[in-house]
């Protein structure tokens, strides 16, 4: 279990990369977390978005975490 740097997720429509509203404090907590159905605004195109592992990019004090649609 380590603490959480960043998490950031990457918009569905802009592809552009912001700060997730979703934090968890250790990546403990982030790997049992089931996400489904979340959504924020993205501050560059003001488009509700996924906010899902899929297009998260986390990273940990002992590594991170990329979805599949976070690169």
């Amino acid at each position: 279990m380590s603490r959480t740097i960043e998490i950031s997720i990457r918009c569905l429509h802009c592809q552009k990369k912001f700060r997730s509203p979703i934090w968890f404090g250790d990546s403990n907590s982030f790997d049992t977390a089931t996400l489904f159905g979340n959504q924020a605004q993205c501050p560059n195109c003001k488009r509700m978005t996924g906010c899902n592992k899929d297009n998260f990019y986390a990273l940990f004090e002992d590594g991170g975490f990329l979805g599949n649609k976070a690169f």
